[in-house]
């Protein structure tokens, strides 16, 4: 049966509620654009809106791309083909692409980005590092490990399970590593999470983009940062996501096509 993109994303909606996210903050969740009402049969999933994803989605003929990314973060004053973002917005329109961002809402969700990247990670007892709406759902995420192990022994996991072979530590390489605490994606490179996750007991925080005066303020502050890419500790989610999508679709008989895009990297080497 043919169902339409407001359809189809109110699957994930369902999911991953928008107001769970910093959509009333900082963040722009949802809809950058297209139309709710035109049917859709094929739906691309990505990390991230590049224009080498928009011309796979025209080439495949999805009619929708779901990214984790906001094409559109910050405000902008005009749609214009003198920027990159307005040609991609220009593009998409062109060619009838609604695009949608499901960004921190996907952060915290239970069963979302952090758990993820923990249960990947091998952690268990796993809680938000803070919970909120239904204490289940929150920001980052802290656990524990099976056993003790040496910072170094623990990157080498990271680097493992991630796929990454860039990977930077602060802290001593012999540091017992027990509780971790996981803040996904760039967001974590602040000092305030540094404390967040020394107060939440942890030895280790696994986060990315951190800036220079952090690590400093992590080493003075005794805990292990272990710094993932901001690309591989996300992307690894969006094959999750276009598994989940699948099964509701199956489930739901819409007959919607679910890809992952092959079309984006990470774009440092």
């Amino acid at each position: 049966m043919a169902i339409t993109v407001g359809q189809a994303l109110d699957v994930l909606r369902d999911f991953a509620p928008e107001e769970y996210g910093y959509k009333q903050e900082y963040d722009n969740i949802g809809l950058t654009i297209g139309d709710e009402s035109k049917e859709v049969k094929r739906i691309l999933c990505c990390l991230d809106v590049t224009m080498s994803v928009i011309d796979e989605a025209i080439n495949l003929g999805a009619e929708l791309i779901i990214s984790h990314h906001p094409m559109i973060f910050y405000p902008i004053k005009n749609i214009s083909a003198d920027t990159v973002v307005g040609r991609k917005l220009l593009k998409a329109a062109e060619h009838g692409i609604a695009i949608y961002a499901a960004h921190t809402n996907l952060d915290f969700v239970r069963d979302g980005i952090n758990d993820y990247v923990a249960q990947i990670l091998g952690l268990h007892n796993v809680t938000s590092l803070e919970p909120y709406i239904d204490g289940e759902t929150g920001y980052g995420r802290v656990g524990d490990l099976s056993n003790k192990v040496f910072s170094s022994v623990f990157k080498g996991e990271v680097e493992t399970v991630l796929h990454d072979a860039y990977v930077r530590t602060v802290g001593e390489p012999y540091a017992q590593v027990k509780r971790v605490a996981v803040i996904n994606g760039g967001s974590g490179g602040d000092t305030k999470y540094v404390d967040m996750a020394i107060k939440a007991g942890a030895d280790c925080l696994v986060t990315a983009d951190v800036k220079h005066h952090v690590a400093v303020y992590a080493l003075e502050s005794g805990i292990t940062l272990i710094e993932p890419q901001h690309f591989t500790m996300e992307h690894c989610y969006i094959a999750r996501l276009v598994q989940y999508l699948k099964i509701e679709a199956k489930a739901r008989k819409s007959g919607v096509e679910i890809l992952q895009s092959q079309a984006e990297h990470n774009p440092r080497y």
